[in-house]
């Protein structure tokens, strides 16, 4: 079994700004969120410094920056209803009705597996990058789970844990700041 950690950034100082960098806040955020976790043999960012800032803050040095994980097209977004309280849902609906959301996913999958097959037997990938990406990455990942149990979309360093088996199945939990 592996085990993929998929979060979205900490807080950043300046959200109008693409390049910020974490705020206090955030640092401490992604500290706290961290020290749930011994050891990644992966690392996987977005290269924006949140990102980034966000994996080395948790106590992970980056293996790997990957400008998918920040690139997304705002009709992508729109595709998703956002206000529904089930956000993983609302994504994997997006997705089932084949549009943008559909080919957004489908253009990740091979990263996420390819980091996977990277990962060895027992080990764990750790995935930092952005709201509406996480979701993205967490379909790629598993497209039959009940995503409705994940709830809202993350907020500030959080994400799912999925446990990953051989064959493919997995188990998805949230995780929460």
């Amino acid at each position: 079994m592996k085990t993929v950690v998929n979060l979205r950034h900490a807080q950043r100082q300046d959200r109008s700004d693409q390049h910020s960098h974490l705020s206090k806040l955030g640092v401490d955020q992604a500290r706290r969120v961290g020290s749930r976790f011994e050891h990644f043999d992966l690392v996987v960012t977005s290269p924006l410094a949140r990102a980034v800032e966000t994996a080395i803050a948790m106590g992970f040095s980056v293996d790997l920056y990957e400008p998918l994980l920040c690139e997304f097209d705002m009709a992508v977004m729109r595709e998703p209803e956002w206000d529904t309280g089930y956000g993983y849902a609302s994504w994997s609906n997006a997705y089932s009705s084949g549009r943008l959301v559909y080919e957004y996913v489908r253009q990740r999958e091979p990263l996420i597996l390819s980091w996977l097959e990277s990962v060895p037997a027992n080990g764990s990938l750790l995935i930092v990058s952005h709201g509406g990406v996480v979701e993205a990455l967490t379909l790629a990942l598993v497209k039959d789970a009940d995503f409705r149990s994940l709830g809202d979309d993350p907020d500030y360093v959080e994400g799912i844990i999925a446990e990953v088996r051989e064959g493919g199945s997995c188990d998805l939990k949230p995780v929460r700041a």
